[in-house]
């Protein structure tokens, strides 16, 4: 007789421990501080000095469009907000991590504040935050977010980090400069 679910006690409990960590992943993404940690302004003034291309990348852009600090800022915080709510699992089988927030809360803001403009602005901020923290010459947040010894509390305080740095660093609304 054909069996529709051969599985042998080891792919059981193989199984069983994904199921177990997935959920413990998804209950700290949920209930991590919704205040985000208070980051030091030394390391957003340590990130900033290793900027070492031109200032305007957080003004203009790929697209040829004007960004301010504050979308920016907005688009790292809605990304933080939806891991909090879906719970951050970075495995590329989950696809709950920070890359993958950032896609999301473009395709679902209904401001439409946020674009591929303000997510490659965001990648550029996280490197300058992983380098100033890290020391390390280069470094891809993706591949900081994948790691197996990241915490949740680590990428909450990345996301709280790179607003507080688009909001210091980017420009402000047109409203606010006229004012």
């Amino acid at each position: 007789m054909f069996e529709l679910n051969r599985r042998t006690p080891q792919d059981l409990e193989r199984t069983g421990d994904e199921f177990v960590r997935d959920i413990e992943t998804f209950v700290a993404g949920t209930i991590a501080a919704s205040t985000p940690p208070s980051t030091p302004t030394s390391l957003i003034e340590r990130a900033w000095a290793l900027n070492d291309s031109y200032s305007d990348w957080l003004c203009w852009g790929a697209s040829g469009m004007p960004m301010t600090g504050e979308q920016i800022a907005a688009h790292a915080e809605a990304a933080a907000d939806y891991l909090r709510t879906a719970g951050w699992n970075p495995s590329f089988r989950a696809g709950r991590g920070i890359g993958d927030a950032l896609v999301h809360t473009v395709h679902t803001d209904p401001e439409r504040r946020f674009s591929t403009d303000t997510r490659m602005a965001l990648r550029s901020i996280f490197e300058l935050l992983i380098r100033a923290l890290t020391g390390a010459p280069f470094a891809d947040y993706r591949i900081w977010d994948q790691h197996p010894a990241r915490t949740v509390e680590e990428v909450f305080g990345l996301l709280a980090a790179a607003a507080m740095f688009a909001r210091t660093y980017g420009p402000a609304p047109a409203s606010d400069r006229a004012a």
